[in-house]
């Protein structure tokens, strides 16, 4: 019962995470940087965007002990700050690290932040693509390619 009231509170942390990341990353396209300068800048603030949605979830993990009806997870030590958040990159990544599992309602957690971390790298990996192109990333190939 928590989860159902906890997750979508998580969901929408984590997008608007997001949002906020890419809405600032817009600046970057009015700027007289170069584009690979643009472009690097906008890959490694998505990394920061990413890292900052694993640590909500971290957190959760973190304090999963003190949440009635969770319980204490057998196999991980959540009381170690870098278990929890190696569990948490694993599970967001959707790589699924067969050294560490969960039992309970943790399990459905772990299983809904897959699912929230791969829309996100998704909506990443869109706005990146938007980015190469808008940058005219591709236009020096282009300029190749009419002159042949």
């Amino acid at each position: 019962m928590f989860l159902l009231m906890v997750f979508p509170f998580l969901l929408i942390l984590t997008v608007i995470v997001h949002y906020v990341f890419l809405s600032r990353m817009a600046i970057i396209f009015e700027t007289k940087w170069s584009q690979s300068t643009k472009l690097i800048t906008i890959i490694c603030c998505l990394f920061v965007a990413h890292i900052v949605e694993i640590f909500v979830y971290a957190v959760v993990y973190y304090f999963a002990h003190y949440i009635p009806g969770i319980g204490v997870p057998q196999q991980i030590d959540f009381d170690q700050w870098i278990n929890t958040l190696y569990f948490s990159f694993v599970a967001y990544s959707s790589l699924g690290a067969g050294d560490l599992s969960v039992s309970g309602p943790l399990k459905i957690l772990y299983g809904l932040e897959a699912i929230n971390g791969l829309l996100l790298i998704a909506w990443s990996a869109s706005f990146s693509l938007l980015a190469m192109n808008r940058v005219q990333f591709c236009a020096p190939c282009d300029d190749n390619h009419a002159t042949n």
